[in-house]
């Protein structure tokens, strides 16, 4: 079995290089140490006895793909959940948004509406909200 911290850095690299390549799911942008903390655990919780291991299993089994993505996503949901995100959705990207006659916005993967609601209450601090349509999936 894999102790904690035996992936490297260079092997997370890999590893979403060859999730992207091969499926199309993109953790380029996740925070790389999450994303290393998670593999971790993965390896931790299935008893993967090296890297390299998991990975021949990501790539070769979809059905453990299902698996690993599921471990590795967020599975939270609450409102204005990323603070960060937000303030820059308010100060850089409203803005420019608000020069548009029509804006849609799809926000995908929102179990119970949160981060949806969270758009909409955005939309209508900056007064934007009678001119939008959210999508939420």
């Amino acid at each position: 079995m894999l102790e904690p911290s035996i992936v490297k850095d260079e092997e997370v690299q890999y590893l979403i290089k060859d999730v992207y390549d091969m499926y199309g799911y993109d953790f380029s942008e996740y925070s790389r140490a999450s994303f290393k903390r998670r593999v971790n655990r993965i390896c931790l919780i299935d008893r993967f006895t090296s890297f390299a291991e998991l990975r021949y299993t990501i790539l070769n089994d979809p059905e453990y793909l299902k698996r690993f993505i599921e471990e590795i996503t967020v599975n939270v949901t609450e409102m204005f959940r990323d603070p960060q995100f937000f303030k820059a959705l308010r100060e850089k990207i409203l803005p420019q948004l608000g020069t548009y006659p029509l804006i849609r916005i799809w926000v995908a993967g929102c179990s119970t509406g949160e981060e949806a609601y969270s758009m909409a209450i955005l939309l209508k601090e900056a007064n934007l909200y009678h001119k939008s349509l959210i999508y939420g999936t």
